[in-house]
């Protein structure tokens, strides 16, 4: 109880010395505000920017469904290329376009560029200085990846120019949907000519077939022709007009005079045919005017050439593309940001900080002259009055 009471005497007696010099804390305390006040509008301002990027919004993205349900090849062909990755013409989901959105962002030959372009870092006249300056600043931007309690994208800059970050930022999210569309639609144009080659390829290979296919009919009827001929020869030399007429046996065993089945059925020697029915055979070759109708496989091979040059998918494509939100890359949704939450904003210096910090400081400093003035004029040591 007795130090409680010796504290409360000590600290009215603070407060009493304190109060007789009064002026120079007032004095010293107006000093130490106006000094931070100068202070505060003489150092560098920082800006920060954060800009927040999402996926765009499933009305957005309904503009490219009719690129997702198109193959790029045609439905012949997607038997034939079920692996193939050309198959997708558009194979990006909002997430997807979310991330080839964000790789391009963070790109350094990118954020260089605008940086140079945005001003955002000051030039100095030294090309060599700027350059390293331009890469440092490129290097202080952060980006931190969506997690599960943060799902969004945010990308973050400092600078000491207001104006030159805000476009730095703007001409950042601006210009990588801009690349990013061109990038895509760049890509989907080339799947679209890659599945056209793959068609003009396919029917130059079913059309090579079709002629081997007819080269080899008629060879096999050039063949017929020869060995019918030397057969029909041999018949005329053996006297052999009518086929051979061989007896056969009758119902009740009785043999009688017929033409026998095994030289019909080509079981005995083709001239047995007899050199009337050979010839007949052979004038009906040389007057075959078409081997179509005798070449095997021939009339599907024809059919799927027709199909693949009548398939219009590259130019039904190239439509929907052109009708899609890559028909103008400028203004294609990729993802969802806004330019008016990532303004700049001022985090030094900060008035508040710098006024309560000066005004505490003037404080002090004003009570310890105060104090020490009394104890000097006293001649005693603190606590001792």
């Amino acid at each position: 109880m007795e130090s409680d009471r010796d504290s409360e005497v000590d600290l009215r007696v603070m407060a009493r010395r304190l109060w007789r010099g009064w002026r120079t804390i007032f004095l010293t305390t107006g000093l130490a505000v106006a000094v931070g006040v100068a202070l505060y509008f003489a150092v560098p301002r920082v800006y920060q920017s954060v800009a927040v990027v999402l996926p765009i919004t499933e009305p957005e993205y309904s503009g490219y469904v009719d690129l997702i349900a198109k193959s790029a090849l045609s439905d012949m062909l997607e038997d034939q290329q079920k692996n193939d990755p050309r198959l997708t013409t558009f194979p990006y989901s909002r997430d997807d376009l979310l991330k080839e959105f964000v790789a391009y962002l963070q790109t350094p030959a990118h954020l260089l560029d605008v940086a140079k372009e945005s001003g955002v870092v000051p030039s100095s006249g030294d090309k060599a200085a700027d350059e390293r300056a331009a890469v440092n600043f490129v290097r202080s931007v952060t980006f931190t990846p969506p997690t599960d309690r943060k799902p969004n994208f945010e990308m973050r800059a400092r600078a000491s120019n207001e104006d030159a970050l805000n476009k730095f930022v703007a001409l950042s999210l601006d210009n990588t949907r801009v690349e990013v569309a061109k990038i895509i639609r760049a890509s989907i144009m080339a799947k679209i000519s890659a599945g056209e080659n793959m068609r003009k390829d396919a029917i130059a290979t079913l059309t090579i077939d079709v002629a081997s296919r007819r080269q080899r009919a008629e060879n096999v009827r050039k063949d017929d022709m020869e060995r019918l001929g030397e057969q029909a020869q041999i018949a005329e030399r053996l006297n052999l007009t009518e086929p051979v007429a061989i007896p056969a046996l009758s119902a009740n065993g009785q043999s009688t005079a017929a033409v026998s089945a095994q030289v019909i059925s080509g079981d005995q020697p083709l001239y047995f045919q007899g050199s009337a029915a050979l010839n007949k055979q052979i004038d009906l070759l040389k007057n075959r005017k078409d081997n179509d109708p005798y070449t095997t496989g021939l009339r599907d091979l024809q059919t799927q050439i027709y199909m693949l040059q009548n398939d219009n998918r590259a130019s039904v494509l190239r439509t929907l593309l052109d009708k899609s939100p890559l028909k103008d890359p400028a203004t294609a949704p990729l993802a969802r940001y806004s330019l008016l939450t990532a303004t700049a904003e001022r985090i030094f210096p900060r008035l508040s900080i710098f006024g309560i910090g000066s005004l505490l400081l003037g404080f002090v400093i004003g009570a310890s002259i105060v104090l020490l003035r009394d104890e000097k004029e006293r001649g005693g040591l603190p606590g001792t009055a």
